[in-house]
């Protein structure tokens, strides 16, 4: 955990109404002063380093022994656990979608083309949300990153034993070809629109958590997933069908995703206080 990318704690000091920390900046050298309270819910507090955020929270909290939030050794195994079983969930997640995303389903009443991954993929928004709430931004990111490579190497051992010669009594060999041949094909699609959209999710979830100073959190909630589920969408829908369906198609399509990932959105905002409160109640306290 280096930090020290973009900001660097010089000190602090002390104006009329609160403590202040002397933050530089390390791209062009100048310097900025910033309220504690609002250093600690900022994305500058990201970039700083383990003894910096140290310093930083022994200031606000007055012990030499302060528990840090941001900080790796100082989080106990309830925490780390927690962490790890949703970050391996949002790989499972990323996983089956890549394989029951080949699958579209029709909707005749409501006139929806959706792939079948679309009822399971939006709860990815909700994980991705509670690890920004509870480990930051640069943790979220190390989740993202994990599944996304997890999902890459699922998909090349499909294409290797695809390529592995069968069994001719099997009568299932051509079948299992069509199909890892398709899942092969969405697979671009859907990890360039994931990468895209989760990052955008996050750092939206940080910088209105910032603006807002921690409060209000089915706003970020519900901003930061309506324009990542938008751009997942289109990015997932253009590139998975372009030259396969043709132009109308291809909106409906966008437009039913859009529509069941904001319904999710909607939705997870009650389950993402009850877990905040959980939280807060057995695993980071």
């Amino acid at each position: 955990m280096s930090g020290n990318q973009k900001y660097k704690l010089l000190g602090f000091s002390r104006s009329s109404d609160a403590i202040r920390a002397n933050i530089m900046i390390l791209s062009t050298g100048k310097s900025i002063s910033i309220p504690l309270k609002e250093l600690e819910s900022s994305q500058v507090s990201e970039d700083l380093n383990r003894n910096e955020l140290r310093e930083v929270y022994r200031r606000i909290y007055g012990s030499e022994d302060t528990v840090t939030a941001y900080d790796l050794t100082d989080r106990h195994e309830r925490s780390w656990f927690a962490y790890l079983v949703i970050a391996l969930s949002l790989a499972i997640i990323c996983i089956f979608c890549t394989v029951t995303g080949i699958k579209p389903i029709s909707i005749p009443y409501m006139n929806m083309v959706i792939p079948a991954a679309v009822f399971f993929y939006p709860l990815t928004f909700i994980l991705v949300d509670i690890l920004n709430e509870f480990y930051g931004l640069r943790l979220a990111r190390k989740a993202i990153l994990f599944s996304f490579i997890t999902n890459i190497l699922f998909v090349l051992g499909l294409m290797f034993t695809a390529v592995l010669p069968g069994l001719k009594a099997w009568g299932l060999a051509e079948a299992y070809t069509e199909i890892v041949h398709s899942i092969t094909a969405v697979l671009v699609a859907s990890s360039v629109a994931y990468i895209v959209s989760e990052n955008v999710n996050s750092w939206l979830l940080c910088k209105i958590k910032e603006l807002t100073n921690s409060r209000y959190l089915f706003i970020r909630i519900i901003t930061s997933t309506t324009i990542a589920a938008a751009l997942d969408s289109v990015i997932f829908c253009t590139l998975a069908f372009y030259n396969t369906l043709d132009a109308d198609t291809i909106k409906t399509i966008i437009f039913s995703q859009f529509i069941i990932k904001m319904t999710y959105a909607i939705a997870g905002v009650g389950p993402i206080y009850a877990t905040r409160a959980l939280f807060r109640k057995y695993i980071t306290s």
